[in-house]
């Protein structure tokens, strides 16, 4: 991806989509580098700590495989040059399910999932991308393991621990689990959670093995 300088000062201030236990997230940065992705830091008040407490915590788990998606970008007026709210609408059709505490979802059922990023957002004329965490949004025709819980404020679902919630079903290396671009994403935020993203990763990996065998 071709690297895209930034040739003013911006005063970032954006909300994600609230996935994570009702949280709003909010977030100001002084961007003066060349980048194309920026990734803010969410605030949260609670994350799994474990495998075990991402299990407990997540009403729903399935696996699924994405269709489609709608993005949602939205800015105060024309004259804001950030979004004040972003979010991208996957649709997904369940494969497996692993865990169901609703028990209102079937194999083949088509549901809608939010993700806090948006891709190709024109800001000063740029193609940005805006994402909570460094998060990667699922990619169309690929599979993965989520932990969901339904959505207070609509008809979808959402991630119960929002960036530790989605695992691609095919192993994937660690420097494509999170969005990167050659050290010009603008980094504000301690990267220790994406260790121990990689580590439940391996996890859920071999535990989902041992399932499928006889």
């Amino acid at each position: 991806m071709k690297k895209i300088a930034m040739t003013s000062i911006l005063l970032v201030f954006f909300v994600a989509g609230c996935s994570a236990n009702g949280t709003t997230t909010e977030q100001k940065v002084d961007m003066t580098d060349e980048k194309t992705i920026i990734s803010s830091s969410g605030k949260y008040t609670s994350l799994a700590s474990s495998l075990g407490e991402l299990e407990n915590t997540s009403p729903i788990i399935v696996e699924v495989v994405k269709n489609d998606e709608k993005q949602t970008v939205t800015k105060e007026s024309e004259q804001n040059t950030m979004p004040t709210e972003f979010y991208t609408m996957s649709g997904v059709t369940i494969k497996n399910i692993q865990k169901d505490d609703t028990h209102t979802l079937k194999i083949s059922d088509k549901i809608k999932v939010m993700e806090d990023v948006a891709t190709n957002v024109s800001i000063e004329g740029k193609k940005m991308t805006l994402t909570l965490d460094h998060y990667k949004k699922m990619e169309i025709g690929k599979s993965y393991y989520l932990y969901l819980r339904h959505s207070t404020s609509g008809d979808n679902y959402v991630l119960s621990n929002v960036f530790l919630s989605k695992y691609p079903v095919s192993k994937v290396p660690r420097n494509e689990l999170f969005l990167a671009e050659n050290n010009a994403t603008r980094n504000l935020e301690n990267m220790d959670y994406q260790d121990f993203y990689t580590d439940l990763y391996a996890k859920i990996l071999h535990k989902n093995e041992a399932l499928q065998q006889p």
